[in-house]
């Protein structure tokens, strides 16, 4: 089954929430608030540094999370970070990896402001829907580094 996914509040829009979401027929989403972006990006930051990619990180887990536990055949990602999708690509490769799980076929494309996924997505952001789920910052930080938000901190702040 081919499930479309979209995301509404970009992650590097750390002044609102953001809403990553699917749907087939089915839907199901997540989000995340302004606060624990901030937290986030300030942690990754440090542990990314210089490196610039820790946006697409934050993405590709947030996407890893919406799907790990569905039974996914292949998903067509809204294309959020056009020239970036071979690094969204790996994280998520990376992270099924990690958890032992078969990886969908991933593809990005445009999906329009028209679809359905789209719709939810953007419903929820407005407070229209609830959310399936809320993601915490420490739960990306584990899921990418094994690590809370709060020990890059401690270490940012404690060289």
């Amino acid at each position: 089954m081919i499930y479309q996914i979209d995301q509404s509040g970009k992650v590097e829009d750390t002044n609102k929430l953001t809403i990553v979401a699917f749907a087939n027929g089915e839907v199901k989403s997540l989000k995340i608030s302004a606060k624990e972006k901030q937290k986030l990006v300030t942690a990754m930051r440090v542990l990314d540094y210089p490196r610039k990619i820790f946006i697409y990180k934050i993405f590709a887990a947030l996407v890893f999370l919406l799907i790990k536990d569905e039974k996914v055949e292949e998903v067509i990602i809204d294309k959020e970070y056009p020239g970036h999708e071979a690094v969204i690509k790996d994280v998520i490769r990376g992270l099924f990896k990690k958890e032992g799980k078969d990886m969908p076929i991933i593809n990005f494309a445009y999906i329009g402001k028209k679809s359905a996924v789209h719709k939810i997505a953007l419903e929820i952001f407005k407070g229209k829907r609830e959310a399936d789920a809320i993601i915490k910052a420490d739960d990306v930080m584990k899921l990418l580094y094994k690590k809370s938000s709060r020990s890059a901190r401690s270490r940012r702040e404690n060289p």
